[in-house]
């Protein structure tokens, strides 16, 4: 069953299924207007369908850091939970907590972690490696891992991890 990971160097970690992450996507995008800075661009769009650049990682951190802020503030319901249609697996998220950012706690957690790694990365290695995400399941997640950033940067690109 394929899932979704993120990708920051040689760390590459399980963050939740297709329909979870879109729906955390979902969330963010419809919840953004709330947002004190007016724009969660690396995450809504960069994160969700491209790459984003150790330059960036800074930015994605408060954006991130404000996606939650914003999502504490959105109860958890089983309306929610149905509109998204699940199902019975769960990965990355908490159905029962009481808000949403909870309810992503381990999704924000992972990519924290990762643009950690990702650090570690730049420090090691002397350049940055930039987080993605990607589809996990054997040979996707094998063709991802190899693909050239530039496919991940096309105008239209669908979210590789969507496929």
């Amino acid at each position: 069953m394929t899932d979704v990971a993120i990708s920051a160097g040689l760390l590459l970690k399980q963050i939740g299924t297709p329909r979870e992450i879109a729906a955390f996507f979902e969330l963010i995008e419809r919840h953004k207007p709330k947002s004190a800075a007016g724009s969660l661009a690396l995450v809504t769009d960069r994160l969700y369908r491209r790459t984003v650049p150790g330059e960036a990682f800074d930015a994605l951190v408060e954006q991130l850091d404000e996606c939650r802020r914003i999502l504490r503030g959105v109860p958890s319901s089983s309306e929610f939970w149905s509109e998204f249609d699940l199902g019975d697996r769960s990965v990355g998220v908490d159905r029962s907590a009481p808000n949403l950012a909870d309810a992503f706690q381990p999704v924000f957690s992972a990519l924290n972690r990762s643009i950690e790694v990702a650090r570690l990365d730049k420090k090691n290695l002397g350049h940055y490696r930039p987080l993605r995400l990607q589809a996990l399941d054997g040979s996707k997640s094998y063709e991802h891992e190899y693909m050239p950033l530039e496919d991940f940067e096309k105008p239209d690109i669908r979210p590789i991890w969507l496929e």
